[in-house]
């Protein structure tokens, strides 16, 4: 366990602490940037400016010489020499500034050739989704249009962030027109000329009046756009609004989930039931539920820094959890006299690595969008795998105490590899998601925070493990295995549960929501077709496993 710790510590620091990797264009840098310095004036947050402007400063060195850049750098000059002065006078150099990232951004999207032919070749992938003819048809050539455009996409967002949100957001468009049903041919020819106009206003050279907000700022916009549509009777557009929140709620749910767990728990349980019930008769209602998430997301978009306390919430929410049912593993392995605890470690630190190493991936080649997708598909097709290899061991736990046998020595070594494959799964399934949040956390604290607060995390689960291993060998043997038994079958439905929903959040499930019945998130249980099935199947297969096992039992010592 300590060679554990140890590894997690230094993993943990060094990614926290290193600089980001930066997968989105130089301007994009330069906007958010700008964005973090006009909330540090704002909140009238002297040191939050200081270091938005120094950060401005050292992304204009790296930006290639031009005519665009001399002037950018006139402009975080005179900010420079302002920013002591009354907050007032500082916001028209940031506005100054602003324009002047958009003059370079505006030059830029001046594609050569080569570029243009290649973008040019998806208006022929719009042209054949509007002849297709049949659902499956229409399914197939939009997962060839998303793969043509993954491939091409580095050309606009490189170029133009604001042409690359609109293109985003035609995508999505098409994404909710396939999903409509019944189908609706009007609007999903009004989707693909909606994809069509953003690439050809990117390939024209066109101004994007707005930057495309991103984060918490674009989540807000959708349910405030939302809550118009509802004022105004546009039922239509409030559930377009909503059903473009949640594919785009992977994007900020890091974010929400590091500030406000009760926020981010309100979002993930509550949205989908307001989407699958809003209609003309509850209209009212779903705005009287819908204004508080929004008011409380603006609550957090005001807040630009993080403490200690921030990183080692974020450490217990999503580690603790994986320790106790790995240290549940080891306090049995050990009160049984079963080889296997080396197992239960070195799937661990293999999982840590594993799971450090497609961190650095994700956040190295991949959008903040897609990052956030990666982060939920990780949870969910892990999470499922998982399920699989905790029933296993479940099963194991209630039926063995002592195997002697050949066939029970070969049910220990299967047993032992997943024992392995457990621990490495709980490792995985949370580690890429915290080192994600880590990394998006550190440039808005201080590295002493961010240690401090890991390490205050890593000192108190080390806490609760040591108890659980201390006092779970010293349970009778009959009472560990039943608690080993109860914790890994409780947990497999937490599990599935949360794993189907991260996946209904990403597209890769259906979602199908039941209105009358509530969510239990703690549990893992949310009120979705899709969800509750699994999990009702799982839990018949315990009952059976378990009744199964015990009458095996009966019979073993009848016929001794």
């Amino acid at each position: 366990m300590r060679y554990l710790l140890n590894v997690l510590l230094v993993l943990l620091c060094l990614f926290g602490t290193m600089p980001l990797v930066q997968a989105d264009s130089q301007t994009d840098a330069l906007y958010v940037s700008i964005g973090q310095a006009i909330a540090a004036v704002q909140a009238n947050d002297r040191p939050a400016l200081e270091t938005a402007v120094a950060r401005l400063a050292q992304q204009v060195e790296q930006l290639k010489t031009s005519d665009e850049k001399t002037v950018i750098q006139k402009e975080l000059t005179r900010l420079q020499d302002q920013q002591d002065e009354p907050f007032s006078k500082i916001s028209p150099a940031l506005t100054r500034l602003s324009t002047a990232v958009r003059a370079l951004e505006k030059t830029a999207t001046k594609t050569d050739p080569a570029a243009k032919q290649r973008l040019n070749a998806l208006f022929l992938q719009t042209d054949q989704l509007r002849e297709a003819k049949t659902a499956a048809e229409r399914q197939q050539l939009q997962s060839k249009l998303l793969a043509a455009w993954t491939d091409r996409e580095t050309i606009v967002r490189e170029t133009s962030i604001g042409h690359y949100g609109q293109v985003e957001m035609g995508l999505s468009a098409i994404r909710i027109a396939l999903a409509r049903e019944p189908f609706d041919e009007t609007e999903f020819n009004g989707a693909l000329d909606q994809f069509d106009q953003s690439i050809q206003s990117f390939l024209d050279g066109d101004a994007v009046k707005d930057v495309e907000k991103t984060g918490l700022p674009a989540l807000t916009t959708l349910l405030k756009q939302a809550d118009r549509s509802l004022d105004q009777g546009d039922i239509k557009a409030a559930k377009q609004s909503l059903t473009t929140f949640i594919t785009r709620w992977p994007s900020g749910e890091g974010e929400v989930r590091t500030r406000s767990n009760a926020l981010y728990t309100t979002i993930e349980s509550d949205i989908p039931v307001l989407l699958s019930r809003i209609s003309a008769e509850t209209r009212v209602s779903t705005q009287d539920e819908l204004r508080p998430i929004i008011a409380s997301l603006q609550v957090l978009e005001q807040k630009t820094t993080y403490t200690f306390v921030d990183a080692m919430l974020v450490m217990l929410r999503e580690g603790l959890e994986a320790l106790l049912i790995i240290s549940a593993l080891v306090a049995f392995t050990r009160k049984a006299g079963i080889k296997g605890e080396r197992l239960i470690w070195s799937g661990a630190v293999v999982g840590l690595l594993a799971s450090g190493g497609l961190a650095l991936l994700i956040q190295s080649f991949f959008s903040t969008a897609l990052a956030g997708v990666g982060r939920e598909q990780i949870e969910g097709w892990t999470g499922l795998v998982a399920v699989l290899m905790m029933l296993v061991v479940g099963s194991w736990l209630h039926s063995k105490t002592v195997l002697t046998s050949r066939k029970g020595q070969l049910a220990t070594a299967f047993v032992g590899r997943s024992l392995f494959a457990v621990s490495f799964l709980t490792i995985f399934r949370e580690g890429a998601e915290t080192l994600l949040f880590y990394a998006g956390m550190a440039p808005a604290m201080t590295p002493l925070a961010l240690t401090s607060g890991i390490l205050l995390a890593i000192g108190l689960i080390t806490v609760v493990s040591v108890a659980v291993i201390y006092f779970g060998v010293r349970l009778p043997i009959n009472r560990l295995f039943l608690a080993a038994t109860i914790l890994i079958y409780v947990m497999a439905f937490k599990i599935l549960g949360a794993s189907l929903h991260a996946l209904q959040l990403t597209g890769s499930v259906s979602m199908h929501v039941l209105t009358s019945v509530p969510s239990v998130p703690w549990l893992g249980f949310y009120p979705t077709y899709e969800t509750i099935l699994p999990q009702a199947a799982l839990g018949l297969f315990i009952i059976v496993t378990v009744i199964w096992k015990r009458q095996s039992a009966v019979r073993l010592r009848q016929a001794g």
